[in-house]
This record gives structure tokens, sequence and C-alpha cells, in this order.
């Protein structure tokens, strides 16, 4: 189960429907304090009971003016037939649209066909919508889409349900029945119960309890009130996922070796508890419990141990997490997110877009509140790189230095939004604490006269005048018209400060067919994979230099309607070569993993 939308009408901030649609992965909610951020979140509770409608001298006229209508909130969920019967059991219902004609009615017969579309595209979308107190739901599948079910019989519209059978768990086929039912029997109570379980919102708030009782079933509850007893399962009966989810902790915060829950002596509670050296060192007499901790460690602690235990999808919405993070510990959390729990959908709110140097959200939704009323705007995937460039042209720096390890200055723009991405695909261990910046007056490295190592020092200066700016890794620069022996003494009269790419610049390692072929069509250009490999091999003859190449590949397979922009399409191909051919750029990653440090990977290597 994800979530694919929460929308909301006439309630507190929100006046005009606003809709903010979800993806899988990680979804960013940005915007000012009191913009709307944690309103929208409220739809993770499913469309519970709400009304309170929007108040501002936009829908108030004038003097005592009284609210018409009342709130609305529609959540949306995307699940599956499987799905279903898995969260229901194995007699379960999906509402139908009201039967129309002669292939859709109540027989045996009719029944075993609508099941059998369903087998053959099993995708459900849940609508989940209250208006005042009045709370529906509907369903559309393949078969099309069912009228609102309502929990007020009063109101409530027939129901066509075909209900699904199973004898047992190990029954495939089910006997499914078209039937005739009142709204009351399919409330969205049942809906709520049904997939509530499977959504988490964490918050400085929302405080993991420090003890808890034996419950018997080692599923964390939507609270963390349970968190001890299910870090003593996990420690009992999984020791080496313990020893993950501990090893994980300690990545994020270093001063927290380890962490337990212990029986409390002469009661049914355990009591979390974690200890500033490795278990080997007994010295559980240090131990520090986590009601002494702050709200952040019992938070990651809970969001860790969902990750690494939840065998299906998870809904994981964090509010505001740097009110209850450091700017690098977060950056380690969402690493880890990345890595060890790519199947979960992910939702944060933050009041700026520092998060977008540790991972890439498949959405942004920017929330702008006027002064009496917010509205949303959502920015997708592949225009998060442009978002990138303008955020960096308004100068969000310090959000990006702060917390983190160390810098990398590059050449230009393009360098500076294209190598995070490159680091964090090949060089993840390190990668959430570099951040990248462009240097300026790259020319001032080859004037007479100026010690290019002094040049260099200037930089190497700025990250260590302030606690804030971290130290640097290097300066990457394009080799360009510069001989091998003359990047050498560069780099040598720099004492390494200055590095360069082996190519002639970024764009060279970017010639790679079916990634301009696929940015091109991107762009409603429909050219073929032999059209541009034959026009990439009339350019390499006609220009030097990778960025001059793409420009004459640009214009002569779109007749002059599109030129190759660097900050807007370099990003595009590095994206599609990561994501599908990842090898193209090898040669690169390992360049960058031995400036960072690291052992360069062979091609056989992830």
């Amino acid at each position: 189960m994800y979530l694919k939308s929460i929308e909301i009408e006439n309630y507190k901030c929100f006046w005009r429907s606003q809709k903010a649609v979800l993806e899988h992965g990680f979804n960013l909610f940005i915007g000012v304090n009191n913009s709307g951020k944690t309103t929208m979140l409220e739809g993770l509770e499913l469309t519970s009971n709400v009304n309170q409608p929007h108040r501002s001298h936009k829908n108030l006229l004038t003097f005592g003016a009284q609210s018409d209508g009342d709130s609305r909130f529609t959540t949306t969920l995307s699940t599956d037939v499987n799905e279903l019967r898995r969260v229901c059991g194995n007699d379960f219902y999906i509402p139908m649209p009201v039967p129309q004609g002669e292939s859709f009615h109540s027989s045996i017969e009719g029944s075993q066909d609508l099941f059998l579309r369903l087998l053959a595209d099993q995708r459900v979308t849940i609508g989940l919508e209250s208006v005042g107190q009045i709370q529906s739901c509907s369903y559309e599948t393949v078969v099309g889409k069912s009228p609102n079910s309502t929990r007020n019989t009063n109101g409530g519209h027939p129901v066509f349900a075909l209900r699904l059978l199973y004898k047992d768990w190990s029954s495939s086929m089910p006997e499914p029945n078209l039937q005739n039912f009142s709204g009351l029997s399919l409330q969205i109570g049942t809906v709520r119960e049904a997939f509530l379980p499977y959504i988490y919102r964490f918050s400085a708030q929302r405080r993991p309890s420090g003890e808890s009782q034996n419950q018997g079933v080692a599923i964390l509850d939507r609270d963390a009130t349970n968190l001890p007893f299910c870090i003593n399962h996990l420690q009992t009966n999984d020791a080496d996922g313990h020893r993950i989810l501990c090893k994980l902790v300690n990545r994020i915060f270093p001063s927290v070796k380890w962490v337990q829950a212990p029986p409390v002596p002469n009661t049914n509670f355990f009591r979390l508890q974690c200890l500033p050296v490795a278990p080997e060192g007994r010295r559980s007499d240090l131990a520090i419990q986590m009601s002494s901790m702050g709200s952040g460690i019992g938070n990651v602690i809970a969001m860790l141990y969902v990750v690494l235990t939840s065998r299906y999808p998870q809904v994981i919405a964090i509010d505001e997490p740097n009110s209850f993070l450091h700017p690098r510990a977060l950056r380690e959390l969402l690493q880890i997110f990345a890595t060890e729990g790519a199947q979960h959908q992910y939702i944060l709110t933050g009041h700026s877009a520092d998060v977008l140097t540790a991972v890439n959200p498949n959405l942004i939704t920017l929330f702008e509140f006027d002064g009496a009323c917010t509205t949303i705007k959502q920015v997708n995937s592949k225009d998060i790189a442009l978002l990138r460039s303008g955020l960096s042209d308004l100068g969000i720096r310090m959000t990006d230095l702060h917390g983190r390890d160390r810098v990398l200055w590059v050449e230009g723009q393009t360098e500076e939004i294209v190598l995070p991405d490159l680091l964090r695909h090949f060089c993840p261990e390190l990668a959430a604490g570099i951040a990248v910046l462009r240097v300026e007056h790259t020319g001032a490295f080859e004037k007479r006269g100026i010690d290019p190592k002094e040049v260099a020092n200037i930089y190497k200066r700025l990250t260590e005048s302030s606690a804030l700016v971290p130290p640097m890794v290097a300066i990457l620069l394009d080799s360009e018209l510069r001989s091998s022996a003359a990047c050498a003494k560069l780099e040598a009269d720099s004492n390494g400060a200055l590095r360069f790419l082996k190519l002639t610049m970024l764009e060279n390692y970017l010639l790679v067919p079916d990634a301009i072929t696929a940015v091109l069509n991107d762009l409603k250009e429909l050219v073929s994979l032999e059209q541009v490999t034959a026009a990439l091999e009339i350019a390499k003859k006609n220009s030097e230099g990778g960025a001059n190449i793409l420009k004459q590949v640009f214009s002569s397979l779109s007749d002059a309607r599109h030129e190759f922009k660097k900050t807007r399409d370099a990003p595009r191909i590095v994206s599609w070569i990561l994501l599908n051919s990842p090898h193209e750029l090898l040669e690169l990653g390992n360049f960058l993993r031995e400036i960072v440090g690291l052992n360069i990977k062979s091609s056989n290597e992830k």
C-alpha cells in the first residue's frame, strides 16, 4: 500500500481545494512556518472526522461573517487484491460500479467474470473522504469506480460489492459473489482499521515510550508506545537484525554504541536503554535510559525498527525532522532509508531544501501562505535538477554546508548540480557528508606570476576559517586544452588540492547515445538511437569538447528548436545513465572514489 494523494478544502489555512500528489520513495513538503505542511499530514489519519472551516478576509468579507460549508479531506491510497486479502482476511468485499447492462449482473458467471478481470489487473485505488461529520469511501478498479459509500445510512447510496470468499489461506481461487449492500456495510472505519497500522508519523512532539509491557506481537504501534518490547523481542529472536539496528543507530549517533531493552525486575515491563560503550565492554552500569535522552534518538530507533522489520511497504512521515535531528544525523538517516528501506514511502516536511543534498526526492511540494490561505505547487523528479539550480542561484549555500564533513569544489554550476548524484551512486559511504560547491575564476590558476598552490590555498583557508565550513576534499576542474603534463604539474604545485578530470570536461563522459536519445525524446523530439549515434559521430569530427558536441547534436536533431542547456540537460543525461547503464560512468566514478579516499571498484561490483 502507498498513498497516492491528499486533498484538502476549506480546512484551517486551506480555502480552495489543494491536492498534494504523492509517489513512491521520498516526498518532500517545503514551506515556512504555519504554511500548512503539518495540516496536510492530518490526511495520514485517513480522513479522520474533522471540521474546522477556513477563516480569513478572503472568505469572510465582513466582520462577524460565518464560514460557508464544511471542511473536506480526501485521501487516496493504492493497494491491490492480494494486499486486501492479506489485511482483511479470507472474506472481504470490493465495491463495484452500479451494474449496467447484461454484461454486469449478480449471476455466478457474471461474478466469476468480474473476478477474472480483477485477477488480470489487481490494482485497487481507495478514496477516503470526510465532509464535515460525513465520511465515505469509493473503490476504483479495472472494472470502474464505485459510488461513494457513506457511514450515514440515511444518506447512503446502494453499493454493489464483489464478495471474495477463500476457503483458507492455501486457496488461490475464491468463490466470487456480487451482492447489494447498504452504505453501512462498507463504512470507512473498515478501511481505516485495515490500513492505518501501515502508516507511521514521527515528530518532536511524538516521543516513543521509554517503558512498555509485553504485548505478544512485536509490531510497532503507530505511536511507538511499545518500542521497548519490540527492541527486546528483536534482540531475543533476531540477534543479527538487532546488531544491524545498533550499527545503524551508531552511524547516525556516534555516541550510541548499543541499544537494548532489558526487562524491569519484578514487573512485566521492558526499559529501553542506550550504551555509550560496545556490549563487549560489559558496562551495563553506564546504560542511559531513553526517558533521559532526547526525542531524536527514540524516534530514530523507532523508524529504523520499522524499516528493518517490516515485510511489507509502509508509509513513514517525519514532521520537521530538523527540529529534533542534527543536519548530519538527518542526512545519514535518509541515506539509510534510501538503501535499507527502499520499499517504503516517505513524506518529510521542512523549512528548507537541505534534504535535497541527501536524497533524490520523487516529488517536492512547495507550500506558499499569502497571509490568508495556502496554495501548493509541486515539482516532479524530472524538474528537480532545475529546482536545485534555482535554489543555488538564490544563495542556499550554508544549508548545504552545515553539518557536512567536507567540501568538494568543482568547475561550475553544472558540476555543482551533477556531482552530488554521482557521489551518491559511486561513493555512498561518504556522499552524505560531502558538499559540492562551484569555484570562481578558474582561469586564475594559470595566470603568470600567480602560484597555483597559493590560489588553491585561498579555498583551503576558506574551509578552515569557520567552524561552519568543513575541510576541503579538492578542487576538481576540467582538463580542457591542458596537456597531461600540465595537469600533473598543477596538481603537484598545489599539493594535490587541484585535481583534473581525465577527459576534457564533464560533458565528455556524457556522450552516451541511449541517454541522449531518451533526453531528446523527453523534450518531444522523436529521434531514434540510430539518428543520435550518427549525429554524435559527425559532431565529434567537427567539434571539440563534450559540451560543444552535445550542442551540435541537439541543434541538428531538433532543427535548432532545442539547444543543449548544460544545467538542464546534463543532469538528465546523468540520471538516465545512473539508472540504466551506470557502467558507462564507472571510470568517472572510480576517479571520484580516488579523490575522496576510497578504493576503486571493478566493473563487476555494484
